[in-house]
């Protein structure tokens, strides 16, 4: 059932209570229609069936529905949080990475080629990549300054690398190894791919709750500069790039439907952040023809709905 955080925080309203329990209902039914990805093969096993979904407001409200303290693979996910890791150390970035949509696909390529080289955005694989390097380069180590971000909005949370699916990624992943070299060959990462990859990878594998996603991007959502990981600049920049960039080439499709900024991953979560108010998590295994949760997607459509959650 439903619940908050600690007896201290702000009593979760009836209204927020059905919004969760119509949500689940309406994720799970979307979830019979996916597929888990088998992409990453330590993943394939995962029951369909998982669901969790947590909300947290910047007044301090949380409510949550299913498995919310299980932990899950972020995969990309992880982006978002690298991204705004690097940005503390490196706030023009955007030059390098890009900050415009395509619709060529995550992993593409071509896209990269036709760019001259440089990253569409941040989200797709070539820009996440450039992301990790610059991180490496800053801080030695791109892997725990993710987690650390994560760890700031919930700090006694679960949040680490699982070493197994990290080994899986590196063993069966070849486009990114592909997408790693032809960056190189263009003088766009600093640090040998040798050491490049394995951080991707174990960066991709970071296990956390849909509980400590929802904590962690909430200053994404917070315009009273209490939640200081970013500055409020950097913070509008990643929604934008979220509402144009972070479903890929659904992106236009979630802007029109639910009307947030969004970010997923192939283990099934997704994130969608409702500035000024809070965020939302939620994770179902099952994919879409797009690599997007199906039930995430549409648990978080039926509840923007129902909770009045949209930027335009």
């Amino acid at each position: 059932m439903p619940g908050t955080r600690t007896p201290s925080a702000p009593v979760v309203s009836e209204q927020m209570r059905e919004c969760l329990l119509a949500a689940e209902v309406r994720g799970r039914r979307a979830a019979l229609r996916g597929k888990v990805s088998r992409q990453v093969p330590a993943l394939a096993a995962v029951s369909p069936a998982r669901f969790a979904m947590a909300v947290a407001t910047v007044d301090g409200t949380e409510a949550y529905i299913g498995e919310a303290g299980t932990g899950f693979s972020i995969q990309s996910l992880s982006k978002l949080f690298a991204l705004c890791a690097l940005l503390r150390h490196e706030p023009d970035v955007w030059t390098d990475v890009g900050w415009v949509p395509t619709e060529a696909g995550y992993g593409s390529v071509a896209d990269l080629e036709r760019n001259h080289w440089r990253p569409r955005n941040p989200f797709v694989n070539s820009g996440a990549l450039v992301v990790t390097d610059r991180l490496l380069t800053h801080t030695g180590d791109a892997v725990g300054s993710t987690i650390a971000v994560v760890r700031a909005g919930d700090p006694d949370a679960e949040v680490h690398s699982d070493a197994q699916v990290a080994r899986s990624e590196g063993e069966s992943d070849h486009r990114n190894s592909a997408i790693a070299h032809v960056l190189a060959e263009h003088g766009r990462l600093v640090n040998d791919i040798d050491r490049v990859l394995p951080q991707y990878f174990a960066q991709c594998a970071i296990t956390a709750s849909v509980r400590t996603i929802a904590r962690a991007a909430l200053f994404l959502a917070d315009r009273s500069g209490e939640r200081t990981v970013l500055d409020h600049d950097s913070v509008r920049r990643v929604n934008a790039v979220l509402l144009t960039s972070g479903m890929y080439g659904a992106a236009g499709d979630i802007a029109y439907r639910i009307g947030l900024p969004a970010k997923s991953g192939i283990g099934g979560g997704v994130l969608a952040v409702m500035p000024g108010r809070g965020t939302v998590c939620v994770w179902s295994p099952p994919l879409d023809d797009d690599g997007n949760s199906a039930g995430g997607v549409a648990a978080i459509e039926e509840f923007a709905r129902l909770a009045g959650w949209s930027v335009f």
